[in-house]
């Protein structure tokens, strides 16, 4: 178990560059999440290289270079200025920018993927539930305001991550935050894998919904992006990198883990009830706009319970108060 303390350094220290100093410039957990955002990738880089992916480096670094920028501002704010929550704060939103930066090379190095797609069985399974995404987008075009909101809402899930982890920190929530950005680093690892073992693309490679319909809701996964979906799907891409990053893990959801992130962690702040509103409107955003079986979002409640769990036994610390 790991706790989130800082460690304080004795008096047998041998100076700044010593294994003690070097290991107190981050939390135990902080060197963790450093830890797999290293792991990460070094993993993207080798996949990439292995597959020989066309990977647009110079245009990752720069992000990548911004977050570990973070990180070294979160440490000099903590150690030299006496800011520890600004400190938090720029170090977790270092570390999730670099870990998404690293997750968006290896999934797309694992195109083309090697296992034939199951969105069939999980149609099936949707079917059996009662549920059926062109006849929910066709009823969604009704109330094309709403439609356009949910879609919106779609596209904000990793703006709301990265907000409450902005949150988290300048408030002081160290658990939280650290538990927070374990279950969101390993619930997406897990995601890819069962991707990766059971790969779908959604509704919309397969049910052809009429333009109008789409246009009236600016269906956000319509067929022609489930199209591109089936050619990376079969051929991989003809190159990685920012302005290619599409949305592809569709099983379990990662929007609907995101969604349960913002939920379960601004509990106890006074941010609490407007990221539940929006993690609640989340639930028909990703299930209406076409990347999405409904089995994959509750796949992804048992993957974040999961996680959870887990990241609460490894992380250890006292329940941070109420802001």
């Amino acid at each position: 178990m790991i706790g989130t303390g800082m460690t304080t350094t004795g008096s047998g220290s041998a100076g700044p560059f010593s294994p003690h100093a070097v290991g107190s410039l981050l939390r135990p957990a902080e060197w963790l999440l450093f830890g797999l955002v290293v792991a990460l990738g070094l993993g993207s880089v080798a996949l990439a290289l292995t597959q020989g992916r066309q990977v647009a480096w110079s245009e990752f670094a720069l992000g990548i270079l911004a977050a570990l920028g973070m990180i070294v501002l979160g440490v000099y704010a903590r150690r030299y200025k006496a800011s520890p929550r600004l400190g938090l704060c720029a170090i977790g939103v270092g570390l999730f920018m670099s870990f998404c930066a690293f997750a968006a090379i290896f999934i797309f190095s694992l195109f083309p993927l090697p296992h034939p797609l199951v969105d069939s069985g999980l149609m099936a399974v949707d079917a059996q539930l009662g549920y059926d995404w062109g006849g929910f987008v066709r009823g969604l075009a009704e109330y094309p305001a709403l439609g356009i909101a949910l879609g919106r809402i779609y596209d904000t899930a990793l703006v709301q991550v990265a907000l409450l982890i902005v949150i988290l920190g300048l408030m002081g929530r160290e658990t939280d935050l650290h538990r927070m950005l374990l279950v969101g680093m390993a619930a997406l690892g897990l995601a890819v894998g069962c991707w990766w073992l059971w790969p779908s693309i959604g509704p919309a490679a397969y049910i052809q919904i009429a333009a109008e319909t789409a246009a009236r809701i600016h269906l956000v996964v319509d067929s022609e992006y489930g199209a591109k979906l089936v050619q990376l799907v079969e051929r991989g891409p003809d190159r990685i990198g920012p302005d290619t990053i599409i949305g592809v893990v569709a099983f379990p959801s990662y929007h609907m883990v995101m969604a349960l992130l913002v939920a379960w962690y601004s509990y106890r702040t006074m941010f609490f009830g407007l990221f539940a509103l929006a993690s609640l409107a989340m639930i028909p955003a990703t299930l209406s706009h076409g990347g999405h079986h409904l089995v994959d979002v509750l796949a992804a409640v048992v993957l974040f319970l999961f996680c959870e769990i887990v990241a609460r036994r490894m992380i250890s610390g006292k329940a941070d108060g109420a802001i």
